[in-house]
């Protein structure tokens, strides 16, 4: 899997454009980030990382990336930072333009949200 490009408003997936925001799964799955959603999209707070990493509880990641957006709005709660560090797993949150290369530079198992505007 490979995030080929984003832009406001849009991000590319294996040559899939989502215009939305979009959740990929530790399983390689890809769904829009708003389906049964509800809160502050530009707040990433625990309830929606565990959404994440229950989905499939097989496959742990390594690496959970998180696109800010654009201009790097988005912010993350600390106790999201607290509850990934004690899972053992890293937590790269950057501007979406930058996240899309760390996604597709980590090595290991990996997820992310990625918000695609503002």
């Amino acid at each position: 899997m490979r995030i080929t490009k984003t832009e406001f408003g849009w991000i590319e997936v294996d040559g899939i454009r989502y215009e939305t925001d979009i959740i990929i799964y530790p399983d390689g799955r890809i769904e829009n980030r708003y389906k049964n959603f509800s809160g502050n999209n530009h707040l990433i707070e625990k309830w929606e990382v565990t959404k994440v990493l229950s989905t499939d509880s097989k496959t742990k990641p390594e690496v959970f990336v998180v696109g800010t957006g654009q201009m790097g709005i988005v912010k993350i709660s600390d106790e999201v930072k607290i509850y990934l560090k004690a899972q053992g797993i890293k937590l790269i949150a950057e501007p979406t333009p930058q996240a899309l290369v760390s996604f597709n530079n980590a090595q290991g198992v990996k997820c992310g949200i990625f918000h695609v505007t503002c």
